[in-house]
């Protein structure tokens, strides 16, 4: 064999081994590719199924919410005297048809409303609007009749009927093609009234559910599609989205179905261009770079374009500033009048960005800030306008838009902007709220745009923070609303028009050992505020320090007139925090000359949260001076046994949360249990509060509590009865308990 000829050979052995490590190269590629792609195949199947599950899941929920609402919605109406007197004592067919047809029929806009007498027949009518003949209710005498039989079942259980209060059975039916949420409710007195007999009236309402819960649930969820469908049988337990309402008599399902999600789908479209270009560039395996040829060009343009960037945008995050947000507005809302559409305004808010910068620095705050940026140019479209305002202000422009791309884009920014936040000291909680305004109308300046969009902002940070809301004309009048009650407010604490009411404490034998201060305000012009209404308020404002400072010194002069007698102020967070507060308690002590033994200060688990060394600093010496310190609603927060441990608490308040649910053998009277058991453990004592009903008094006796306090003891009075009540209760007797819860 000669030279070439070995040549040769050697070269195609070369070329036949350096084309099977090709080959077999090339099948691993191939290979690994389509193992990688049928993974994320399935797994985005299995993102989708979730999806669609966990919609199932928040729309079930959702329904049953607004059966709930449904019902409280009734409550005025069929919890009245006057409706007995008018209803079942003295039928009256023209107070019916006016405050029961009228206003269950128009101002709840029922469709259909019946009034069955004690007998279950129907004495009045009410259809669309207009008043029948009470024998059309033939026409849905069979769809109640189950509702009804089971209202009455609970008529005649006393207990029940008292635990509930407002007794109402609900569920979606089947009139003619139509699905409506018929409603049976009991009418109840109030206050004094009685029935003839033994059974009450009933009210039948009907609320056809196409129309309202799609429309609803498509704004609240942002369902896509979403129908009221009656399906066969066969199809309720489908592979279909959908959440079932009802059953119609022949057993079709009455469903709302909606075209679900499809995150995984999303993220196959978005991962089919990376399988691509991975198989490209192993079957190339080269990328050619040409950056070198391009730096010359950018240097040589780097001062006049560093230069006008930075007249336009922030220089922390690169974003738009103020005057391009404010020129681009401009151009938006000018399009508007040569092509009409929607214009969308968003504006962002960080939800306690300033416990950022003060638990960590400005340095983390402005790492927060960029990262938020980054996040946001990701979640917009190209033609949107981001900005930061200032601080942890952000707002966005979305040209050619619709309200729901405005939803959809505060949805993703609120969801995007969610979650904790890896910073180079620590880690962050990252939330925020967003304010939408969407025009049509080129009219309506930009200015107004923006002060719209800030105040639905106003109202998501109101709602809980970590949302969006849309502006709506009414949060105008709300605003105002909500401004007069803190300037009347305001005005009532610098006046001393508040007022202090006390409530009782009693041992199990009745007996009164102390009283609750509450603060109570008549306004001239409204009336009697609930504490409900201006408390909250106050705290959103900083007034709470104000009233906490009013109550405890009017508590203290009250404690003077009671031997013997323990008298618990309620301290806010906002007070217990504050640097100079216990130096303002004990000026109102030597003030007025109380003593600190007689007074209990109750404060709440958000203070202990909180765990810094000034509170606990604050705690020791409120209880130097002689003051005894009780936990208000133990049990609803996060306090563990380490802060039960650390600071030095005498009482354990339980929830009326917990007392309300109670019953022998129910998972609040576990609780009840053990946080009585916890509290006997660390030598405090405990207070129920919320105590209503005699069975709750007794089951919290076996349990070993010791102090209790709610309606069936005694309602909160003024200080000038407090001594009255106590004289005709100095006996102690179980039997006076009893009877009381009786009357």
């Amino acid at each position: 064999m000669n030279d070439t000829s070995v040549f040769w050979d050697v070269r195609m052995n070369r070329n036949n081994i350096e084309l099977k490590i090709f080959g077999l190269i090339v099948c691993m590629a191939t290979g690994m590719i389509l193992l990688a792609a049928g993974l994320l195949f399935t797994a985005t199947r299995q993102a989708d199924l979730r999806e669609r599950q966990y919609e199932q899941t928040l729309v079930g929920n959702g329904l049953r919410q607004r059966g709930r609402e449904v019902q409280t919605a009734l409550n005025p109406y069929v919890i009245w005297d006057e409706a007995i007197h008018k209803l079942d004592n003295n039928f009256d067919l023209e107070w019916a048809s006016q405050n029961v047809g009228a206003s269950i029929g128009g101002a709840l806009g029922y469709s259909v409303v019946f009034v069955l007498d004690a007998n279950n027949q129907p004495i009045y009518g009410h259809i669309n609007g207009t008043d029948v003949d009470p024998r059309s209710f033939g026409v849905y005498a069979a769809q109640t009749q189950r509702l009804i039989d089971q209202v009455r079942a609970i008529e005649a259980d006393p207990v029940k009927v008292a635990k509930l209060r407002a007794v109402h059975k609900g569920r979606v039916e089947l009139i003619g093609e139509e699905p409506v949420m018929i409603t049976v409710s009991l009418v109840r007195p109030d206050l004094k009234a009685k029935t003839l007999g033994p059974r009450g009236p009933l009210i039948v309402s009907g609320l056809p559910v196409a129309s309202s819960i799609v429309k609803a649930f498509s704004e609240r969820f942002l369902l896509k599609d979403a129908r009221i469908e009656v399906v066969p049988a066969s199809e309720i337990k489908g592979e279909n989205a959908q959440a079932l309402m009802g059953r119609a008599p022949d057993g079709r399902g009455i469903v709302l179905r909606w075209t679900p999600r499809k995150p995984g789908g999303d993220l196959l479209r978005q991962a089919t261009p990376i399988l691509c270009l991975a198989f490209l560039a192993a079957a190339t395996g080269l990328v050619l770079l040409f950056r070198v040829t391009r730096r010359a060009a950018k240097k040589l343009l780097l001062s006049e374009a560093e230069a006008k960037h930075l007249a336009l945008h922030d220089p922390l995050t690169g974003l738009a500033n103020r005057t391009l947000f404010t020129d681009r507005l401009v151009h938006a809302h000018a399009l508007l009048r040569r092509k009409p559409g929607y214009l969308g305004v968003l504006c962002i808010d960080l939800d306690r960005f300033k416990e950022v910068n003060d638990s960590y620095g400005h340095d983390a705050g402005d790492q927060v800030i960029r990262e938020v940026a980054r996040r946001l140019k990701q979640i917009c479209r190209e033609t949107d306008t981001i900005c930061r305002l200032g601080g942890d202000e952000f707002a966005i422009i979305q040209p050619d838009t619709t309200p729901a791309g405005c939803a959809t884009l505060a949805q993703r920014v609120v969801e995007g902007l969610s979650g904790e936040l890896d910073l180079t000291i620590g880690r962050a909680e990252l939330s925020c709220s967003v304010g939408v305004a969407v025009v049509s109308d080129a009219e309506q300046g930009q200015a107004e745009m923006l002060r719209q969009a800030d105040v639905a902002l106003y109202r998501a940070k109101e709602a809980g923070r970590g949302r969006y809301c849309f502006f709506e004309p009414e949060m105008d009048a709300a605003l105002r609303l909500r401004k007069m009650l803190e300037r009347d407010l305001r005005a009532a604490i610098e006046q001393e028009r508040l007022t202090v009411a006390y409530q009782p404490l009693t041992d199990a034998r009745g007996v009164i050992t102390g009283v609750e201060a509450l603060a109570r305000w008549h306004d001239p012009e409204r009336g009697d505020i609930s504490p409900a209404i201006f408390i909250p308020l106050a705290e959103a404002t900083g007034l709470i320090a104000a009233i906490g400072r009013l109550v405890f010194r009017r508590a203290c002069y009250d404690s003077l007139r009671w031997s013997g007698l323990e008298v618990s102020v309620n301290v806010s967070a906002l007070q217990l925090s504050a640097a100079g507060f216990v130096d303002e308690v004990e000026g109102i002590l030597a003030e007025t000359g109380a003593q600190a033994a007689s007074i209990v200060l109750e404060i709440t688990e958000t203070a202990l949260l909180k765990d810094s060394d000034g509170v606990h600093e604050a705690l020791r010496r409120l209880k130097r001076l002689g003051f005894r310190l009780a936990l208000d609603d133990f049990g609803t927060g996060y306090a563990s046994l380490a802060y039960l441990r650390r600071h030095p608490i005498d009482k354990l308040k339980i929830d009326r949360s917990f007392v309300s649910n109670l019953t022998p053998d129910s998972e609040a009277a576990s609780v009840a249990a053990a946080i009585i058991s916890l509290a006997r453990s660390l030598g405090l004592k405990t207070t129920a509060e919320g105590v209503e009903t005699q069975a709750q008094f007794d089951i919290l006796v076996k349990l070993g509590c010791v102090e209790f306090q709610g309606f069936l003891l005694g309602r909160p009075m003024p200080a000038d009865a407090i001594a009255g009540v106590r004289e005709q209760r100095s006996k102690p007797s179980r039997e006076a308990v009893s009877t009381k819860a009786r009357r």
